[in-house]
């Protein structure tokens, strides 16, 4: 008796082992370990923001040869010009879009990197003033009017990057290095004297200039590897392209006479320095 109570232990051993191992393979394996992120590698991606200038259009008027006129009449223009007409402020501003493509290396939390970038851009603004004035001791009245203009076409930067990752997936860096860009400026000034016996003087100029300028930026941003090889990006750069000087000479002729002339040598400086706010995606290779 006490034999078969052995065999039939194990016969029920054995045919519970098979059933056992079956149940032991359809558990699931426990889930692979979290990529740790790394940013060493080349990388490329689109971008788009805002752009917005900082900085006004600055203008000078200065004497020039009046003949048949009376100098206090040139003067008079040249007072009328600087008094309202010195300051243009067109506000430039806009959309700006493009591409970028760089380059990391990671050494434990530090992050170096080069990153080049070529936008597409809005940025432009217009702004008028005017202004009269009174030649003194007579009644004739000096009336100006002026409007500059300025625009970025494209803006292009190479910037070294230089980063620190508090927790793996995020990148907090500073940016800068060079700029450049395309950009477009006009000044127009028009004029006339009126309440002269001899009859109406009048005149207008006007000069643009197109450029391809070179300067800085500066700025920060963060970076966050959303996914294997995704990165989503914001950032802010602070451009300064330099200054565009544009010289003019306005000549308000007596119409009745125009040998009569009041000319006057007008300077515009426009500076090309302002900001962008953008936020961008990137594909690790």
């Amino acid at each position: 008796m006490k034999k078969f109570l052995i065999a039939g232990a194990a016969l029920t051993a054995l045919i519970g082992t098979p059933a056992l191992a079956a149940d032991m393979a359809l558990k699931a394996p426990p889930p692979p370990p979290a990529p740790v992120s790394n940013w060493t590698g080349w990388y490329a991606g689109l971008n788009a923001g805002y752009g917005w200038q900082d900085r006004d259009m600055d203008n000078s008027f200065a004497p020039s040869s009046c003949p048949g006129i009376v100098a206090i009449a040139c003067a008079t223009v040249v007072n009328t010009g600087n008094a309202f007409l010195n300051t243009f402020d067109p506000k430039a501003r806009g959309f700006i879009g493009g591409g970028q493509i760089g380059y990391n290396l990671q050494t434990n939390n530090t992050v170096w990197g080069i990153e080049a970038d070529f936008q597409g851009t809005n940025i432009k603004g217009s702004a008028s003033a005017s202004g009269a004035m009174v030649i003194p001791g007579f009644a004739d009245v000096v009336n100006l009017t002026g409007t500059g203009s300025q625009k970025i076409d494209w803006l292009g930067t190479v910037r070294g990057r230089l980063g620190w990752t508090p927790t793996p997936p995020l990148l907090v860096y500073a940016t800068g290095g060079l700029a450049y860009g395309r950009v477009e400026t006009t000044a127009s000034i028009s004029g006339n004297v009126a309440n002269d016996p001899a009859g109406p003087f009048v005149g207008a100029s006007s000069v643009t200039q197109t450029n391809t300028r070179a300067g800085f930026a500066v700025g920060g941003g963060f970076e966050w590897m959303f996914a294997p090889r995704w990165s989503a990006k914001a950032e802010y750069l602070y451009y300064d392209l330099g200054k565009i000087s544009m010289n003019q000479t306005l000549s308000i002729a007596e119409v009745a006479a125009p040998a009569a002339q009041l000319n006057t040598s007008i300077q515009s400086v426009a500076h090309y320095n302002g900001n962008i706010a953008r936020a961008g995606i990137n594909y690790h290779f």
